[in-house]
């Protein structure tokens, strides 16, 4: 079962989980899985249109994906890391 790597700052949804195991075929139903165990997670990764937000970064076995690969399939021992890019002063 794939795991998705949640960054401190999206965990809110998780109750502070850093890492949930889901079910999925690709990124999309991974996050999507995570959605449904956690409401409020998706909306953090993925806009209104399902698109992915542009300040967010995905990494499948630490290599990044390209924006909008939502599509690419997972294996069962995959990590999927959530990466947010976010600025602060």
């Amino acid at each position: 079962m794939p795991v998705v790597l949640i960054p401190t700052a999206y965990r809110a949804p998780t109750g502070g989980a850093a890492e949930v195991s889901v079910d999925g075929q690709d990124v999309e139903a991974c996050l999507r899985a995570v959605e449904a165990r956690h409401p409020g997670f998706l909306e953090l990764v993925l806009d209104a249109d399902g698109k992915q937000h542009a300040f967010v970064k995905l990494f499948v076995n630490e290599v990044q994906l390209e924006a909008g690969a939502l599509d690419t399939p997972l294996a069962p021992d995959d990590r999927l890391e959530v990466l947010a890019a976010i600025a602060g002063g």
